[in-house]
């Protein structure tokens, strides 16, 4: 699955939180959105984000019940932390150029 496609596919689903009404149908989702977790780590750093947004929406849904909002936040904690990670070891393997050690010239 193309990152377009995802990035669109979760911005319909936030589009479509403030409407579902029924905590099953909250359950279904939140089950899939757990479902797709090994896609969504592979793209955290573009959509995380969006899993935030989808997180306080399904917060401010008073069809979710503190269970079901529990669950969304482990998939937020686990995109933020695989961005961090990612991050991390980037800065890690590219060193900023202003903070390098200077190699004399030769």
């Amino acid at each position: 699955m193309s990152l377009q496609s995802i990035m669109g596919i979760l911005n319909i689903l936030l589009a479509l939180i403030p409407q579902i009404t029924d905590s099953k149908v909250v359950s279904q989702t939140i089950a899939w959105l757990l479902s797709l977790e090994p896609t969504l780590v592979q793209f955290s750093e573009e959509i995380g984000p969006i899993i935030s947004n989808i997180v306080a929406a399904f917060a401010a849904n008073p069809a979710t019940t503190a269970t079901q909002l529990a669950a969304l936040k482990v998939l937020d904690a686990k995109t933020d932390k695989d961005f961090d990670d990612a991050v991390s070891a980037y800065l890690a393997n590219n060193p900023d150029p202003a903070t390098a050690p200077l190699q004399p010239a030769g």
